[in-house]
């Protein structure tokens, strides 16, 4: 593996950009008293089948795991 500088500030930078989703997943989870990630797609599914229809079935089922 040949690594060059850019490709290891990419990489930080996109650990950086997950762990930001994480935390704001994380403080809607803790201010709706959210237990697991089920719950959220449990609520995610019917309001994407309702809302977006651009979301194909793979997606859905997707979150539905």
């Amino acid at each position: 593996m040949d690594m060059e500088k850019e490709d290891i500030v990419n990489i930080a930078e996109g650990l950086r950009l997950i762990e930001m989703g994480v935390d704001k997943i994380q403080a809607v989870m803790r201010d709706k008293k959210i237990k697991s990630l089920a719950d959220i797609a449990a609520e995610l599914i019917p309001f994407f089948k309702e809302d977006d229809h651009e979301l194909t079935d793979a997606v859905i089922s997707r979150l539905g795991k």
